[in-house]
C-alpha cells in the first residue's frame, strides 16, 4: 500500500516538474543521461533523434527503431515533425525505443 501511495506521489511531482519547464527538453530511459535542452530555435524531430543517439551511443544502423515519445500526450513523433521553440514552448520528450 505504501508503494502505490509513493508512486502517485512521484507522479504528482512529475506533473508539477512538467508544468514548470520552459523550452524543449529530451529525457533518456536511463537515469544516468542528462536530458538535452533547448531553449529556442527550429528543429526537426529528426535531427533531435540523431542528437539523442549520439549521446546514447546508439549505432546509426539502429537510429530507426528510436523515435520522440510525448507521455502526456501518448503520441509518437515522426521524423518530419518541426518542433518550433520559443520562450513561452514547453516540450517534455522521452527518447526511446519504439
Amino acid at each position: 500500500m505504501a508503494f502505490c501511495a509513493k508512486m502517485r506521489s512521484t507522479k504528482k511531482n512529475e506533473l508539477n516538474l512538467e508544468a514548470q519547464h520552459q523550452g524543449l527538453e529530451i529525457l533518456f530511459y536511463l537515469q544516468d543521461k542528462a536530458p538535452l535542452c533547448y531553449s529556442s530555435g527550429e528543429f526537426t524531430s529528426e535531427e533531435l533523434c540523431i542528437e539523442a543517439a549520439q549521446k546514447c551511443s546508439v549505432s546509426p544502423l539502429c537510429h530507426n527503431l528510436f523515435a520522440l515519445y510525448d507521455e502526456n500526450k501518448k503520441l509518437w513523433y515522426a521524423p518530419n515533425q518541426v518542433f518550433k521553440v520559443e520562450e513561452k514552448s514547453s516540450f517534455r520528450l522521452h527518447y526511446r525505443m519504439r
